[in-house]
């Protein structure tokens, strides 16, 4: 909840702040969202994956192993 707090607060913070520098924030902001859904998300679900992958493993792993040691 604190993480998702300080999203909103900086996002707020471009809104008010960047078209004082003549920047257009909503496109900013939602370009900044299109680009990090784009190229960034894919890496965090491939990460999630690959340690979901790694823990059913090492789960099925004690299972075969108490079996091929009888």
């Amino acid at each position: 909840m604190k993480n998702v707090m300080f999203a909103v607060i900086v996002l707020l913070a471009l809104w008010l702040f960047l078209p004082r520098f003549g920047i257009n924030a909503s496109f900013v902001i939602a370009n900044a969202i299109e680009w990090s859904t784009k190229f960034i998300l894919p890496w965090v679900a491939l990460y999630w994956g690959i340690r979901l992958v790694k823990a059913l493993e090492k789960v099925n792993e004690f299972p075969s192993n108490r079996h091929h040691s009888e």
